[in-house]
């Protein structure tokens, strides 16, 4: 019994090393991941600027160094975003100095602007230490993975060094990744034999330059050769990346009440993927790359199935996020309005003939004035007077608010404040009757009764602010009756109007 406990212990004791050694092993293995995927960067670009004394000189009608600044402003910004800049300066401080290094901008730098300004400050004074300069720029480079592109321009040859190709071989043979672009701007035979040598030993490319002109052709040339290896970089990481991206999606929190399901379909076959609901006012939803249609189903009372409108077809990119961002509609209504017989409300997209949001009257107008989310665009907001089989009125709706404009993630609110109300006479026969704006006849507003009865010819009516024309019919007269004429209805304001019948 108790060998039997002992040896259980032990079998316990290994399966947790068995646990341990694998747990190690993916970690390290991970790591290793981890660092590789950190290796495959973009390149790195170093410049490396003679301001020596030498470089005061003219060259095409133009001081050499005001050429080099000129070039270098341009060059610089034109660079693909993702390349990260450098720059390593000699002979600008002391004369007579071999010494007189500066690294100014360490490599792996973002602040271009801040490169430019160093170098448009520049006042050449002192010798040319070409050969120290390479060495200490390739010494910062020692842990770096990726090659980067050391662009020399020089005016002359090593001053300080007897032999600069030299050290430039042994930084290669050392495995430092770098390569050695060398412009010799208005050389000599002897001094352009010295830095072709360095170009070469240095597995780059030698230009010669006499002005401005040929000065920015060499340096186009490099730019050119960075922006291949920036798109080479691109295309391998596009092979790594995941499949799965993001999709992103905010609104307003005051909106998400209306808002009951969002349906994510294939956008080739339309197969429905995800269905979002109860969504909150930021959230992320991992989706396989692809093209999706949104399509969003609004909330109505007494469960009633939803009202459905398409957000139209969004692109989702492996690993990358695509964001949703909603705006809103809010509404603002007077207390007086808020019961009028509508029988929906609408709001349709300008421009985009698939939106259109109709809330109907389901036995109650609960979500009628809700805060309801909407892409970014631009809206009428409209609500129609043909509530149920009781009554009959106009097919058309009443819009109350033209051209809302709603922006990302913003709340535009839809003011509702201007109305008529038809005061019940004692007595009378009508039947409906017609309120017909002075600059738009067409646009009338048509409220017949029931079939048992006048309901809701009394009612209160939301109409926007204008002028009106009020025809009454009434039962046994073949002639419309005008009741009134030029009615004006203010913002902010209720009319109650008395037709006198």
């Amino acid at each position: 019994m108790y060998r039997s406990s002992i040896l259980q212990e032990k079998d316990r004791t290994n399966r947790k090393r068995r646990k341990l050694v694998v747990f190690l092993l993916f970690a390290i293995g991970f790591i290793f991941l981890v660092s590789d995927a950190r290796a495959k960067g973009f390149p790195q670009v170093m410049f490396i600027v003679d301001a020596s004394g030498s470089m005061w000189g003219d060259a095409g009608g133009q001081r050499k160094i005001d050429a080099a600044k000129e070039v270098i402003s341009k060059i610089v910004p034109e660079l693909p975003s993702e390349v990260k800049v450098g720059l390593t300066v000699y002979g600008h401080r002391r004369k007579g100095d071999c010494s007189d290094i500066e690294v100014m901008v360490p490599p792996g730098s973002s602040d271009r602007k801040g490169l430019i300004a160093k170098v448009l400050a520049l006042s050449p004074k002192g010798k040319t230490p070409i050969a120290d300069s390479i060495k200490k720029v390739a010494n910062l480079l020692k842990s770096t993975e990726e090659e980067t592109t050391i662009i020399l321009i020089s005016d002359g040859e090593e001053t300080c060094n007897v032999d600069p190709c030299g050290v430039v071989k042994s930084l290669k043979k050392a495995g430092i990744k770098f390569i050695l672009h060398v412009v010799g701007f208005d050389v000599n035979d002897s001094q352009k034999k010295q830095l072709e040598c360095l170009s070469e030993a240095g597995s780059g490319k030698y230009f010669g330059a006499k002005d401005t002109g040929s000065l920015l052709e060499a340096f186009e040339t490099v730019k050119k050769e960075v922006s291949h290896k920036v798109e080479k970089a691109k295309t391998t990481a596009k092979k790594s990346v995941s499949r799965l991206g993001k999709l992103h999606i905010t609104m307003p929190a005051s909106s998400t009440r209306c808002l009951h399901v969002l349906k994510v379909e294939k956008a080739s076959n339309g197969k429905t993927i995800k269905k979002i609901e109860s969504i909150k006012p930021d959230s992320v939803h991992p989706l396989l790359a692809g093209k999706y249609k949104l399509t969003a189903g609004y909330a109505n009372s007494n469960y009633k199935p939803d009202s459905v409108v398409s957000y139209g077809t969004i692109e989702v990119k492996g690993g990358e996020t695509t964001v949703l961002k909603l705006g809103a509609i809010a509404v603002n209504i007077a207390d007086s309005l808020k019961k009028m017989p509508a029988g929906a409300v609408i709001i349709t997209k300008e421009g985009d003939n698939g939106f259109t949001l109709v809330t109907p009257y389901t036995g109650n107008s609960y979500y009628f004035y809700k805060t309801k989310p909407v892409p970014a665009g631009t809206y009428n907001f409209a609500v129609h007077y043909k509530g149920s089989y009781l009554y009959r009125t106009s097919t058309k709706p009443v819009i109350l608010a033209k051209s809302v404009h709603v922006s990302e993630g913003r709340q535009s609110v839809v003011t509702i404040d201007s109305g008529i109300r038809i005061t019940k006479p004692h007595e009378s026969s009508m039947v409906s009757w017609k309120l017909i704006p002075a600059e738009n006849k067409t646009d009338f507003i048509m409220i017949d009764s029931a079939s048992n009865g006048d309901y809701p010819l009394w009612e209160t009516y939301a109409v926007p602010p204008g002028t009106y024309d009020l025809v009454a019919f009434v039962k046994g007269m073949t002639e419309p009756l005008p009741a009134g004429e030029g009615l004006m209805i203010n913002k902010g304001e209720l009319l109650k109007f008395d037709t006198g019948l």
